[in-house]
């Protein structure tokens, strides 16, 4: 079960076109109502809980070591992202391999609350 899904990068370096990138995974993710969190995080302070991981081809020696055993990885460059992520989302509906929850339409609107401890996110 798919429930986060990072995109990693060097910590101290964060090119704009791979800020795009997670972006997008974002928002198609959004678009296709399912219920997995895409996050931005540098290798070396990834969340244990990260199911799924995206790294740029530079990144993909260092991707292995920085999440558990059995964690996927998707190596992809920003250029081939759109084609890539299309996939991931075919991959996720389809629920073979990889699953993911279905967000309920039916359910009312309930707020969000986020929790901050200076400018870190704490959930």
């Amino acid at each position: 079960m798919v429930r986060r899904i990072a995109c990693g990068y060097r910590l101290g370096t964060l090119p704009g076109d791979w800020l795009q990138t997670w972006r997008r995974l974002d928002r198609l993710l959004a678009r296709s109502e399912l219920r997995v969190r895409v996050v931005l995080e540098p290798l070396e302070n990834l969340p244990a809980d990260v199911d799924l991981l995206v790294v740029p081809p530079e990144l993909a020696d260092a991707a292995p070591s920085a999440v558990q055993p059995g964690v996927p990885i998707v190596v992809t460059t920003p250029a081939n992202a759109a084609d890539d992520f299309a996939v991931l989302v075919a991959r996720l509906e389809d629920g073979a391999e990889l699953t993911a929850e279905r967000v309920d339409s039916a359910a009312p609107e309930t707020p969000n609350v986020v929790t901050y401890r200076g400018s870190v996110r704490l959930d």
